[in-house]
């Protein structure tokens, strides 16, 4: 297989193990595509979500970055992308109702934001009320029945809504867009 200059980065949500998002970046590590999901001080991504900046030259261009993440995961990629302009290639955001206090509009960064329509922590009116922070070319990808929890492997979730797909499809849809998202950043 052709190695792939496209390497995808995540961050996990909050309080949630890392492995919980290994079926996702083993689906892109299978489609040719260098993965890694960023462990985070206390798990809290918070805390540690500059600390790609040291372990992978992010600058290097015969690589493009993807960065993506769930729930405060997603947050803190956009602050990421907000503070390191011009550095991603790309940017993913999953179960999440962010960016909300800041603005990505004016950037020219390819965006693809997964929600899910039974989402109890990032709800349907939450993630559209922060839809003109994004840059208007944004891939808005909807998850119908899916729930906040099944966006990783780690069970239930105190205050979510219950799914109404199996946790199956929503990683195949969110395994078919990862993967399709990371074909276009390959190809640019």
């Amino acid at each position: 297989m052709t190695k792939r200059k496209t390497v995808l980065l995540f961050f996990p949500g909050a309080l949630v193990e890392p492995s919980a998002y290994a079926p996702i970046a083993r689906h892109a590590a299978d489609a040719g595509f260098e993965s890694h999901i960023i462990k985070m001080p206390w798990r809290m991504a918070t805390r540690g979500y500059q600390q790609i900046k040291t372990l992978f030259s992010l600058t290097d261009t015969t690589k493009r970055y993807v960065l993506a993440g769930h729930s405060q995961g997603g947050k803190m990629a956009a602050q990421f992308a907000y503070e390191n302009k011009n550095v991603l290639a790309g940017l993913i955001l999953m179960g999440t109702s962010h960016p909300r206090d800041i603005d990505l509009s004016s950037f020219i960064l390819p965006v693809v934001k997964l929600y899910a329509t039974n989402d109890g922590l990032a709800s349907l009116p939450e993630v559209f009320e922060n839809k003109g922070k994004l840059p208007s070319n944004t891939q808005w990808v909807g998850i119908k029945g899916g729930n906040h929890a099944q966006f990783g492997y780690y069970g239930s979730q105190l205050g979510d809504d219950n799914a109404t797909i199996t946790r199956e499809v929503q990683q195949s849809i969110i395994n078919q867009t990862v993967i399709g998202f990371l074909k276009i950043i390959e190809n640019k």
